[in-house]
This record gives C-alpha cells, sequence and structure tokens, in this order.
C-alpha cells in the first residue's frame, strides 16, 4: 500500500473540488502508475506524463509508446508545472472537460471511470486494469470526497 503525501492527498483532493466528476482515487492510482509514486516524473511536478504543447514551459525526456502492439521508445516534451496543485488541477481538467475521455465520465464507479480512461488515456491496454489493481491495493477509494 502506498504511502501517500499529505501534499499530494490535497492537491487531488482540490482538483476534485473543481472537478468533481474525477475521482480523486483515480487521480492518485494515476499519479502512482505514471510516477512511480513521485518517484519518476516527467518535468517539474508532471506526475501524469502531460505532453507540452507551444508556449507550456517544458522538459524532454526519453518514454515509450505502445505503438501496434510494439513498445517504441521515443523523446517527447513533457509540461512543467509550477506547484504540485496546478498538476493534478490541470490533469483533472483535461479528464473532466476532454472528448477523449467521456467515456470514463459516464462511468458509476471510481473503478469504472479507471477502465474507460483505456485506449484513451494511455497506450497501454491494460491501463484501466492496472489502475483499478492500484486503487484496490492501496485502498485510495477511502480519498474520494
Amino acid at each position: 500500500m502506498a504511502n501517500l503525501p499529505q501534499a499530494i492527498i490535497s492537491a487531488a483532493q482540490a482538483a476534485h473540488k473543481v472537478y468533481p466528476v474525477v475521482p480523486v482515487s483515480v487521480m492518485l492510482a494515476q499519479y502512482g502508475l505514471e510516477s512511480t509514486w513521485g518517484k519518476d516524473v516527467t518535468g517539474r511536478f508532471n506526475y501524469f506524463g502531460e505532453k507540452a504543447v507551444p508556449g507550456d514551459s517544458f522538459t524532454t525526456c526519453p518514454t515509450h509508446e505502445d505503438i501496434h502492439g510494439c513498445s517504441v521508445r521515443i523523446l517527447a516534451n513533457f509540461k512543467n508545472y509550477p506547484t504540485q496543485a496546478g498538476a493534478f488541477l490541470d490533469h483533472a481538467g483535461h479528464l473532466a472537460t476532454s472528448a477523449h475521455y467521456a467515456t470514463a465520465r459516464q462511468a458509476k464507479s471510481a473503478e469504472g471511470f479507471a477502465e474507460g480512461l483505456t485506449g484513451h488515456y494511455a497506450t497501454d491496454p491494460e491501463y484501466g486494469d492496472k489502475l483499478v489493481t492500484i486503487m484496490r491495493e492501496s485502498k485510495l477509494e477511502r480519498y474520494d470526497v
């Protein structure tokens, strides 16, 4: 079970208050999976692997993408954030508003939301299953507001 810093829990809960459709437990599971619980960060406070768009401050990092069932190593520009809270707020905003995640938003549970990210958030075909496993093993539902 993950030992989450209070600042991370608070950042996820604050983002949920702005975007209530996005479960705290899903954001925390993504934090765990995408950044190895904050140890492997792409860009400043970029726990979610958010790619930079023109005008963003960024850090270039190697990453892997699943392309037609093959893991391919590429270099990508990842967005830098000024704070942890800013990273969670931006991430929740994407999940709450992008058409890519409409299936996830229709879910009736946090686990359903996580499953709805498969094929949309990440190229890993087991992405949602991995999030659900993390949510269960780390008992992340207790942080849902």
